[in-house]
């Protein structure tokens, strides 16, 4: 049962940010609490059936509010980085060195662009006006950025032109984005048909009510209604995850 609890508040903590290295870790706590409070609910419930069932509606749960969040924050990565791109391709072109193009780009980053972007832009921007390379920085950074390191090593070792190097790293950015805001458009009618089919059990456990058979008296009795209670929670949760599984491949 232990081992249980820590998946469970495992799966409902957020993962790590990708550039972490930069600065100091700091912990979110956001999601402490609820899911302290539910922990807490399932140890003081004693029956090792509801307990297990609220332990797997808490860890898919958990999965799935995470899974969201990272990749809202991904898009939102992407399309800072692409407006970054942007602006160090027009100043390149514009005759700029690296170091005052770097900068310049850097400044047009928007007030809401992740903090740890705007640090590793700081970063390079000051080691490029060091005069010193920046490429094997920006390759340990972010996955948004990591093209552009090895681009611009490729342009240090071979004397290739950086600016188009910079315009095809934009233009596969901008062309990802596109594709998940088509297929995430495309995909809303399968990822509500995902949602309703797991709730439906719900609605057939009121239906049972409404009809006076006791349905919750049954499933929280212990004995064959723990099996029951268990083996339908895990079958739905199951079906969720590897639904929204089947539908990210699809939007990747």
């Amino acid at each position: 049962m232990t081992a249980l609890l820590l998946l469970a508040a495992h799966l409902a903590l957020p993962a790590p940010r990708p550039v972490h290295r930069l600065r100091p870790a700091t912990p979110d706590t956001r999601l402490l609490v609820p899911v302290g409070t539910g922990l807490g609910a399932v140890l003081l419930l004693g029956n090792p059936g509801v307990a297990l069932a609220a332990l797997l509606v808490l860890g898919t749960t958990g999965w799935v509010v995470r899974e969201v969040r990272a990749g809202a924050a991904r898009r939102r990565r992407e399309a800072h980085a692409a407006t970054f791109l942007g602006h160090l391709a027009g100043e390149l072109q514009a005759g700029s060195g690296i170091a005052a193009a770097f900068g310049h780009a850097a400044g047009h980053l928007p007030a809401g662009a992740p903090q740890e972007l705007a640090d590793l832009l700081r970063q390079v921007g000051g080691l490029t006006r060091q005069g010193r390379s920046a490429a094997s920085l920006l390759r340990e950074g972010p996955p948004e950025l990591r093209t552009l390191g090895t681009l611009w090593e490729l342009s240090e070792r071979h004397g290739l032109p950086l600016v188009p190097l910079v315009e095809q790293a934009q233009l596969r950015i901008d062309a990802r984005l596109r594709h998940h805001a088509i297929t995430h458009a495309t995909l809303q009618g399968p990822q509500a048909t995902a949602v309703i089919l797991t709730l439906l059990p719900l609605a057939g456990i009121a239906m049972g009510t409404a009809m006076g058979a006791h349905p919750l008296g049954l499933l929280f009795g212990g004995g064959i209604g723990d099996l029951l209670l268990v083996t339908g929670v895990a079958l739905a949760a199951g079906g969720l995850v590897w639904s929204r599984h089947i539908i990210g491949r699809a939007a990747a």
